[in-house]
């Protein structure tokens, strides 16, 4: 399996597993698991959007521990918000799965040989 499908199987699947999961918790069911783990197979390959992997050495600050850091704390910012109207609610969820997705790549990433950068290679 190529690497980028294997990010957007992987973001795919770990995204909707969670909807799927969570709706069971909450005794509904919606179409929202496959719609949200689609879109997270979507942006499962943002990263190398951002940085092309067209030579070993691709890892800059967008495949960096620092920016995982931040995006992780923005994430959690927006899981804390409470929007009132139905176009920010989308929005929300659209941007926690792209989050979700980008940091699914990042620690897939994180487990190769090659690893994170701290910041990004200098």
């Amino acid at each position: 399996m190529a690497c980028g499908t294997a990010h957007r199987a992987v973001a795919g699947a770990t995204i909707g597993i969670t909807l799927a999961y969570c709706e069971s918790k909450n005794g509904k069911s919606t179409v929202m698991p496959l719609v949200g783990g689609g879109l997270g197979a979507l942006f499962g390959t943002l990263p190398d959007i951002v940085e092309p992997a067209n030579h070993p050495n691709h890892r800059q600050f967008f495949h960096g521990v620092a920016f995982a850091a931040m995006l992780g704390y923005g994430g959690y910012k927006l899981y804390q918000w409470r929007p009132e109207e139905d176009w920010q609610k989308a929005l929300r969820i659209v941007s926690l799965i792209a989050i979700s997705a980008y940091l699914i790549h990042l620690a897939m990433d994180g487990m190769t040989p090659k690893s994170l950068p701290l910041v990004g290679n200098i």
